[in-house]
C-alpha cells in the first residue's frame, strides 16, 4: 500500500461527484491518526507506515486532496495501535503536536489505551484537556490472535468509568466476525452504556461493519443514546444507510481514518465475511482513493434515506461539535 500525496484526473473526477453540492463548507473529522515511529517496536507498523511521521499538521495539509476548499476546520486524532509500543511516550507525543495546531483549524486526541495501563495518567490528561477520551485496541488484550476478543478483553470497566465520570469519548473497534450483530457485543454494549450514561461510545467504521450486513444489529443499541457511529473507511453505502435509518443523522459522524483515506482501495461485503482489495494485490489497478470511496458511500446513503442539507451538515459537523461540546 501507498499514502498519496496526488490525485488523478480520474480521481477528480470521483471526487467531484462524491463532494460537489453535498459537501458543506464547515466539516469535522472524528477519525484520524497520527504516528511518531520511534515510539513503535520494528516491523509492528505496516510498510506504508513504516519510519513515517504523521502529525496534525501534516494531515491538515494532506486533507485539501479529498476536502478542498479549506472545509476541514477540526479533527480528533489517535496514535496508530500496534502490538509493541511505548503507549505514554506516543500519547505524550500526540499532545504536544496537538497543542502546536493554530489557525482556523482545531486538533484534538484521544489517548490510546491498553486495559492494564494506569487509569490515572488519562484522567489527569482528560482533566487538563489534553484528551478527550480513550482509544482502546484488541491488540491490547493479550498475546496471540485478538481479533475473537470479547470487549471486555480491552475495553475493561475502568474505561468505561473514567470516560461517564468525565463525558468523554470511548472510541471502539469491535471485533468478533459479526461485529456489532455478535451477541456478546451487543450484550457488553448494551449493559455498559446504560451503566455508564455519560460515557460517549462512538463504534468506528459504522461499528466495524466493513460487512455491511452486520449493521444489522444497531437495531438492538438504538435506544441508547450515548452510543454513535463513524463513516471511516466505508465504502458500501448500504452499512452508512442502515446507520442512519436505525439510529438517525443526530448520531452519525463523519470521520476519514487518514492516512487509510489516501491509500488506492476499497473493502468489500463477501459472504459473511470482508475484503480488503488493493492495486498491489494484482486486483483491477484503476481504483481510487479509500476517503473518495468512502465520501461516494456517504453520499448515495443520505441520498437513498432522503436526508435534507441540515441533515448532512449534522453528520460533517454538527454531531462531532456535540459529542465534543465538554471540550472547550
Amino acid at each position: 500500500m501507498k499514502i498519496e500525496t496526488e490525485i488523478n484526473d480520474g480521481d477528480r473526477r470521483l471526487l467531484a461527484e462524491a463532494i460537489d453540492g453535498f459537501v458543506p463548507a464547515k466539516v469535522i473529522d472524528i477519525h484520524a491518526h497520527v504516528v511518531e515511529p520511534t515510539g513503535y517496536a520494528p516491523t509492528t507498523l505496516g510498510t506504508h507506515l513504516d519510519g513515517r511521521t504523521i502529525s496534525p499538521a501534516h494531515y491538515f495539509e494532506a486533507m485539501e486532496l479529498i476536502l478542498p476548499g479549506g472545509r476541514l476546520k477540526d479533527a480528533l486524532f489517535f496514535p496508530f495501535p500496534a502490538r509493541e509500543h511505548d503507549r505514554a511516550v506516543i500519547n505524550a507525543w500526540m499532545y504536544a503536536e496537538n497543542a502546536k495546531v493554530t489557525g482556523s483549524f482545531r486538533a484534538r486526541g484521544l489517548a490510546i489505551a491498553g486495559p492494564r495501563d494506569d487509569p490515572r495518567a488519562f484522567a489527569e490528561a482528560m482533566a487538563d484537556g489534553r484528551c478527550v477520551g480513550l482509544k482502546p485496541y484488541h491488540l491490547y488484550a493479550g498475546k496471540g490472535d485478538t481479533s475473537q476478543s470479547a470487549l471486555e478483553e480491552f475495553t475493561p470497566e475502568w474505561m468505561w468509568r473514567l470516560c461517564d465520570q468525565h463525558g468523554a469519548i470511548l472510541m471502539i473497534h469491535l471485533v468478533r466476525n459479526e461485529a456489532v450483530s455478535d451477541p456478546g457485543n451487543l450484550e457488553a454494549l448494551r449493559r455498559l452504556s446504560e451503566k455508564y450514561p455519560r460515557c460517549q461510545v462512538v463504534l468506528a467504521h459504522i461499528a466495524r461493519a466493513f460487512n455491511h450486513r452486520t449493521a444489522r444489529g444497531l437495531r438492538a443499541l438504538a435506544d441508547l443514546p450515548n452510543i454513535w457511529v463513524d463513516t471511516s473507511a466505508i465504502a458500501e453505502s448500504e452499512a452508512i444507510r442502515t446507520a442512519i435509518e436505525v439510529l438517525g443523522p443526530g448520531r452519525v459522524i463523519f470521520g476519514t481514518d487518514y492516512p487509510i483515506s489516501h491509500v488506492r482501495g476499497r473493502c468489500v461485503t463477501t459472504g459473511n465475511q470482508f475484503q480488503w482489495i488493493y492495486p498491489e494485490d494484482g486486483k483491477p489497478t484503476r481504483m481510487t482513493l479509500v476517503g473518495i470511496e468512502s465520501l461516494l458511500a456517504l453520499r448515495a446513503a443520505c441520498t437513498d434515506t432522503g436526508l435534507k442539507p441540515a441533515e448532512v451538515e449534522k453528520i460533517f459537523e454538527g454531531n462531532a461539535k456535540a459529542i465534543l461540546a465538554k471540550f472547550r
